[in-house]
């Protein structure tokens, strides 16, 4: 699938998919974000995703857009996020040869450093908000 399909899945366009790793609904009631699948840790339903040092990331918009949508998250949305699953190409890691959306996946951002580019994200139990909703 295409990054753009991938978010549109969610109501969140990108303006750029080229560039752009996340995006928040017209409405500004969710956040999606391009996470690669290989980065979660943990089991199903207990899953996280925790970048401490994101120095191997390109500096420049994408990057900084990416913090403000995550921030946006915490201060609009619960700090909830759905996910964009990015599928590395084996043969050469920074490459895509997939994405998708991750449907049954909703993570928190339970920890948020926007100035040292730091996160982490912990998986919510999706039926858990479906009836609490």
């Amino acid at each position: 699938m295409k990054r753009k399909s991938a978010f549109s899945y969610y109501g969140t366009p990108l303006s750029n998919p080229m560039t752009q790793w996340s995006g928040v609904s017209v409405d500004r009631k969710m956040v999606a974000v391009s996470l690669w699948r290989d980065g979660f840790r943990g089991p199903g339903g207990r899953m996280v995703y925790e970048k401490s040092d994101t120095s191997d990331w390109a500096d420049g918009g994408a990057k900084r857009l990416f913090f403000l949508h995550l921030q946006h998250a915490v201060d609009h949305c619960e700090g909830l996020v759905r996910v964009v699953m990015v599928v590395r190409d084996p043969s050469n890691p920074s490459r895509t040869i997939d994405c998708y959306p991750a449907r049954n996946v909703i993570m928190r951002v339970v920890a948020l450093d926007t100035k040292r580019c730091t996160f982490r994200l912990e998986q919510v139990d999706s039926e858990a908000l479906k009836s609490a909703a």
